[in-house]
């Protein structure tokens, strides 16, 4: 049996250039979100959002000048969302990280005793890089188990490598026992419009390309069952806490 809740962690206004090679200048407010799991094998939380320095601090992250400004209220740090639902940081055995960017891994620190699954190639091209920044996630008391491939979280959820935004990025696939298969992206598609047009901005665009045909293919291109990490208009068709997928 697999649940899944969706949990608004945060927000952040960036230009649309940010998700497409043609996009412009156009400042879009985009939802970050994390997803609770509730397996028969533990919780698992993927992505742990934006960690709350920055509802103070909008700048605490890439400073005045980036074009990348969080915006977040105090309710939207992941702790006080899990309380939201009944769960305390310490309730959670795994967190699946996509990838170790400030907005996906900012409150990695709030779980000292989970077990983190990152793609063992992310975990090493991310350590020492300032665009990813280890303030929130290279904490001595973590505990983080690389992973090469697809490889199996709990039953019915799997984290499958879906490289581009950065090597070794992953998604998470989970089964649902009535809704069926389900996709959740990270930053291997932002939009939906991302997987409509097969176009991306990203490091490497030919292996982000490949990863949007991928995981089109593992839901058999219903797109509606591909939660994309940062899409507006998605978000407000979608169910958040307390409601759930089954």
């Amino acid at each position: 049996m697999v649940e899944l809740t969706l949990l608004r962690t945060g927000l952040i206004d960036l230009p649309r250039s940010t998700f497409f090679p043609d996009g412009g200048p156009e400042i879009h407010r985009i939802p970050v979100w994390s997803g609770l799991l509730r397996t028969s094998e533990g919780l698992v939380l993927f992505d742990t959002g934006l960690h709350p320095v920055h509802v103070d601090r909008p700048d605490a992250t890439y400073g005045a000048q980036s074009t990348v400004t969080p915006v977040m209220a105090r309710d939207d740090a992941i702790v006080a969302r899990l309380a939201s639902v009944g769960v305390r940081p310490d309730d959670v055995a795994i967190v699946v990280n996509s990838h170790l960017h400030f907005d996906h891994a900012g409150n990695n620190g709030a779980f000292p005793r989970a077990t983190f699954i990152v793609q063992g190639e992310h975990l090493a091209y991310a350590k020492g890089k300032p665009n990813f920044p280890g303030v929130y996630w290279d904490i001595p008391e973590l505990t983080y188990l690389p992973v090469t491939g697809r490889s199996r979280v709990a039953r019915g959820v799997e984290v499958v490598p879906t490289p581009g935004h950065a090597p070794g990025h992953q998604s998470l696939v989970v089964d649902l026992p009535h809704a069926g298969r389900v996709v959740l992206c990270g930053d291997a598609a932002f939009t939906r419009e991302n997987l409509e047009r097969g176009a991306i901005r990203a490091q490497d665009e030919a292996a982000a390309k490949e990863s949007l045909a991928l995981i089109r293919s593992l839901v058999d291109d219903d797109l509606d069952r591909v939660f994309t990490s940062h899409d507006a208009a998605s978000w407000a068709r979608w169910r958040h806490a307390p409601e759930t997928y089954l």
